[in-house]
């Protein structure tokens, strides 16, 4: 039995348990769905100064999680003077969640200059911005992790660290893995203690684009062997951690601006869950997908993310303002969505208290700066107003192309 849910919706589960590293208990389907699905419009997002006092009263425990996409950083992105313009309408949401996560999509060279494709790399101003918009939680391990060679690798290690080193004078903490100092090394994860909750953070590519220097990155190439020891890693990992969720990042080995979920994806990732982790946040195909939540016959809850699209890019620099369908592959790339998790913990489970789609776009200002948007009335009505009566028009049916092939599915095995 599926329940397929679409726009702005916000689930409430106010009575399954999530997640295999708590305990759990078995919940019919059919009182799943005759409670669970709360249908709330424009969902408010959660505070940074959230009162815990009642939570703390009920020994209960609460966590947002937002996830975005890919940032790139095109010759477009990077020649903008101030990179917090990027952010500016949409730090609210960013920096709202507990913890925020997105993929870098390139090296962090401070040795060398800014990039394009296809060899890119990223100031590390670039990044800043990022975290200064509220990012705290990194993918560093992608197709482009090695576009600079091994000292490229190493230089995006040095470079985050500082980063996370500025932020600790603010008591800003942030996290990154999926690259490794040594090649002996195993797999690079994050151990992250946030609001009574125990998260294991590990990112994965499948994919690169060359093959030199790979032992320094988080790859697993998608092949049966190399899954299977893996799957292997992961169980061992969930097993020594003990953690209350685990977060897997996988850059997948996926067909680009394609929205198809393919068959072998799918029972890769249902592997994947039954291993032990809790949530899977895929990207690569630099366009937006569903997202499913699937409950297992014991009422463990787990949820995929196919692919949020970019947060951030330069592929569309030409929007097709006179296309009646703009479902075009480059038109796609303009736009991302921001998938925001609220969880609720109390002794023996843990809840899924919210999940709110949040649609972005990457919007061309009158100087030719590439800026996030959130991609909603509040957006097409200033674009009336200012007036762009194409960028109206234009933002009006991707707005409504992405509320309708885009879709929340939830599933009962």
């Amino acid at each position: 039995m599926k329940l397929f849910i679409r726009k702005n919706l916000l689930f409430i589960f106010t009575s399954i348990f999530l997640f295999s590293c708590a305990s759990s208990s078995n919940v019919s389907s059919e009182n799943l769905e005759n409670s669970a699905t709360n249908l709330v419009q424009n969902p408010s997002l959660p505070s940074d100064n959230i009162d815990y006092k009642n939570d703390v009263l009920n020994d209960e425990k609460t966590i947002s999680l937002l996830f975005a996409g890919d940032i790139m950083a095109h010759s477009v992105n990077f020649n903008m003077k101030d990179y917090n313009k990027i952010w500016k309408d949409v730090k609210d949401v960013i920096s709202a969640a507990d913890l925020s996560f997105a993929n870098l999509e390139a090296p962090v060279d401070s040795t060398k200059k800014a990039q394009n494709y296809p060899n890119f790399n990223m100031p590390i101003s670039y990044v800043r911005a990022c975290v200064e918009s509220g990012f705290d939680v990194f993918s560093l391990c992608n197709n482009h992790s090695n576009d600079q060679g091994k000292s490229g690798i190493s230089e995006t290690l040095t470079s985050l660290s500082k980063i996370r080193d500025e932020q600790l004078i603010n008591d800003n903490l942030i996290y990154f893995s999926g690259l490794k100092v040594k090649e002996t090394e195993s797999f690079t994860y994050n151990i992250i203690h946030k609001n009574g909750f125990k998260i294991v953070f590990l990112p994965i590519t499948e994919i690169l684009n060359r093959p030199d220097s790979q032992e320094f990155i988080n790859y697993v190439a998608p092949v049966k062997e190399k899954r299977n020891q893996f799957i292997n890693f992961c169980k061992n990992l969930k097993q020594k951690e003990k953690c209350d969720l685990f977060i897997l990042s996988v850059h997948a080995n996926d067909t680009e601006y394609n929205r198809e979920v393919t068959e072998n994806q799918e029972k890769w990732y249902m592997q994947l869950l039954d291993c032990g982790i809790d949530i899977i946040w895929a990207n690569h195909a630099h366009i937006i997908k569903d997202r499913k939540i699937v409950i297992d016959k014991n009422g463990a809850q787990k949820i995929i993310m196919y692919a949020n699209g970019n947060t951030i890019s330069g592929q569309r620099t030409n929007p097709n303002f006179t296309e009646k369908n703009v479902d075009l592959e480059r038109d796609n790339t303009g736009d991302g969505l921001l998938y925001l998790v609220e969880l609720k913990k109390s002794p023996n489970k843990i809840q899924i208290k919210k999940i709110t789609p949040i649609f972005i776009t990457t919007y061309i200002n009158t100087a030719w700066e590439f800026v996030v948007k959130k991609l909603d009335d509040n957006f097409i009505n200033y674009l009336k107003g200012v007036p762009r009566k194409n960028w109206a028009d234009y933002m009006e049916k991707r707005k409504k192309l992405n509320e309708k092939i885009t879709k929340d599915i939830i599933v009962w095995q």
